[in-house]
């Protein structure tokens, strides 16, 4: 049971360090689960390990010492560093501290887990003063736990805030039971009781597994989805181009036949055969058009970067759309809240909300509002396209960033829309997602870094004295 348990907290260590290493929370995450596993990993040695190599006779000499030394290293290290990763963890969380004082604190709160080492008899036999280590442990706990509760408090961001409110369930909760288990219930006088950690982890496991599935745990879900994204993006861009071109050469030789079926027919004077040659060309050149604008929006997107006004290029795109709006009966309205500029692709940006809106016209047949705002935040500018309209089912929402897939009845449409405005935002280096309600309207947020943003002087000014 323990082997399994341990086994468990090292695959979610691994799986959490992988999902961006050069993220320093990221990198706490992964320590915490490592530390965490200490106790765990003594228990394997005395009870599993040693009894297996006595039984066997393979105990070499000094291995028995040297197994000791790591059992009581590791069962300290888990109960000294495990309130201090922890703490480190929700300190590189998010933006509430500056980065001065985040090395402050990490230097800080060491000293507790330092005195632990120097007043703590390790080897032979572990001898942890519970008081004194309980008198730091829970201050930490409920430190760590207030700086998680506040950044989930103060995030705007919509998938930020979800993240953060599955995030603090999973990791808040699961560490309280087992700091209860593994210091009051000592000081108590129970040393068996941290062994129902074996039983948190587990339960926490299997619903980190189900919460990263539908909503995502410290970002793997949005990886995953965004790496498949990208290779099937790239596996129909290769392929298109070679059917791409195939087509052309076919569409090109139907081309010129009717051409010359049409030039026959009117000197011989078979008005029939004029009308099929006709037929046979717009044919033809609707293959030609149907795959030029597939290859458009499947190729490689190269940005030509300038510093634009994001809001004025926003109220232009609302501007142009105004008829087709008119016709829907739908009111467009625009907020923009900050007056940055932004280092972005003027083109691409433009056909992005084009095509964003077009989208949310033809979701209110029946008439409706189309909202579009920019908002500065923290760490991105945030444009929202948002209608009152017909909105996704749950089903057809996880689809609607693959290529081809569309809810539209048209020939017209190749479902491409969205594949290629998810691509366009990629390298912006943002990210763009869509949140839905059938029947109520739908909402899709643009995220650029805050890296692509340029304050005026006056806002910089505001910001530097906020």
């Amino acid at each position: 049971m323990m082997l399994v348990v341990l086994l468990i907290i090292w695959a979610l260590g691994t799986l959490v360090f992988f999902i961006d290493p050069k993220k320093t929370f990221i990198r706490w995450a992964s320590v915490t689960a490592f530390v965490g596993s200490g106790g765990f990993l003594a228990t394997v040695i005395e009870e599993t390990l040693l009894p297996f190599l006595w039984q066997h006779q393979l105990v070499l000499p000094g291995t028995e010492q040297l197994l000791y030394r790591i059992s009581t290293g590791s069962s300290f290290l888990c109960q000294v560093g495990l309130p201090y990763a922890f703490l480190m963890f929700a300190v590189h969380s998010g933006e509430l501290f500056r980065a001065k004082t985040k090395t402050f604190l990490s230097c800080l709160t060491l000293l507790p887990p330092l005195l632990m080492l120097l007043v703590t008899p390790i080897y032979p036999v572990l001898q942890l003063n519970y008081w004194l280590l309980a008198a730091w442990v829970f201050p930490y706990f409920f430190a760590a736990s207030w700086i998680l509760l506040t950044l989930y408090r103060r995030e705007k961001e919509p998938h930020l805030r979800k993240s953060r409110f599955y995030t603090n369930i999973l990791i808040i909760v699961p560490l309280l039971l087992m700091f209860i288990l593994l210091y009051a219930m000592r000081i108590q006088h129970n040393y068996e009781a941290w062994r129902y950690n074996a039983i948190v982890v587990g339960i926490q496991f299997v619903f980190i597994l189900l919460i990263s599935v539908k909503y995502g745990f410290l970002g793997v879900r949005f990886r995953i989805e965004r790496r498949r994204l990208d290779s099937t993006l790239r596996a129909i861009t290769s392929g298109t181009q070679i059917l791409n071109h195939t087509i052309k050469n076919e569409a090109g030789k139907l081309s010129l036949y009717a051409e010359r079926i049409h030039s026959y027919a009117r000197k011989t004077n078979q008005p029939d055969l004029q009308k099929d040659a006709l037929i046979l060309a717009e044919s033809s050149r609707q293959i030609l058009e149907m795959m030029n604008r597939i290859q458009g929006q499947l190729q490689d997107i190269v940005l030509r970067e300038q510093w634009i006004d994001p809001g004025s290029l926003i109220e232009q795109v609302a501007d142009h759309l105004q008829p087709d709006a008119a016709a829907h009966q739908v009111e467009i309205k625009a907020a923009l809240q900050a007056n940055p500029l932004l280092n972005c692709d003027p083109i691409q940006l433009r056909e992005i909300l084009t095509n964003l809106c077009r989208n949310a016209l033809e979701a209110m047949p029946s008439g409706g509002t189309l909202s579009l705002k920019a908002t500065l935040l923290k760490r991105h500018y945030l444009v929202t396209v948002s209608d009152t309209g017909t909105g996704i089912d749950k089903d057809n929402l996880r689809h609607v960033f693959d290529p081809f897939f569309s809810t539209k009845k048209g020939g017209n449409n190749f479902g491409l829309g969205l594949s290629y405005c998810y691509s366009a935002m990629q390298k912006h280096q943002g990210k763009l997602e869509i949140y839905s309600v059938l029947n109520e309207g739908t909402t899709v947020s643009l995220y650029f870094p805050r890296k692509r943003v340029l304050l005026p002087k006056e806002e910089l000014n505001k910001e530097v004295n906020a």
